[in-house]
């Protein structure tokens, strides 16, 4: 029970770095933009993160957790010394990041009304039944790896809030600017939008024929 208990515990600190990994990867092999693009939202939010955690330990009374125990139990990147910075927290930063971007994406699968060309009860309601899913699941997931998190150590009051402001501020403008450079369809990390934009899905190859002079 131990190991499984430790196993567990190993996923649960290192979730987020997996998150980041897994979508890069997997996007990099399967040839999907938006992961490979969500993955690097977490980049800059964990950028922002580290910069706001420097400028909080040098301008603010609020000090960094010490020992090397706790930085070694609930640091996500392997940084030298035993100072732990809590505020804001980057698990809670980037585990939001990724919550608020699936949440926010799910909710416009959800309520898009269909085309047109595209009127078909059955499917718009496998749509809708997906995105409906997905934001129950990914409220559900957030919360059942936030408590054992919470009730850890590694976390402050201070640092969750201010995690949460970042992350759930950086996933909602960061599916808001994918969604201005390509309205529904290259946002979309569960990759069901493209059927709503029938122009801009081809089944068939084609092929570039030379015009006639």
């Amino acid at each position: 029970m131990s190991q499984i208990a430790e196993v567990l515990s190993g996923v649960l600190r290192y979730f987020p770095n997996m998150m980041t990994v897994t979508l890069f990867v997997l996007g990099v092999t399967t040839g999907r933009l938006t992961w490979i693009l969500v993955s690097i939202g977490s980049i800059i939010v964990i950028i922002a993160t580290l910069t706001l955690q420097y400028l909080v330990s040098r301008l603010t009374s609020v000090k960094p957790l010490s020992g090397a125990a706790i930085m070694e139990a609930c640091s996500l990147l392997p940084i030298a010394g035993s100072d732990y910075a809590a505020v804001p927290s980057l698990w809670v930063a980037l585990s939001a990041f990724f919550a608020t971007y699936i949440f926010v994406n799910a909710n416009n699968i959800y309520t898009t009304s269909p085309t047109r060309v595209n009127k078909d009860k059955l499917a718009v309601q496998q749509r809708k039944g997906m995105g409906l899913i997905s934001m129950i699941a990914i409220i559900l997931l957030f919360a059942l790896i936030m408590f054992p998190r919470w009730r850890s150590s590694c976390e402050t009051m201070l640092g969750v809030i201010t995690g949460l402001i970042l992350g759930c501020g950086g996933g909602y403008v960061w599916w808001l600017i994918l969604n201005a450079c390509g309205s529904n369809v290259f946002p979309d990390i569960h990759g069901v939008m493209l059927g709503l934009a029938p122009g801009k899905l081809h089944t068939n190859p084609r092929v570039c024929t030379p015009t006639q002079k």
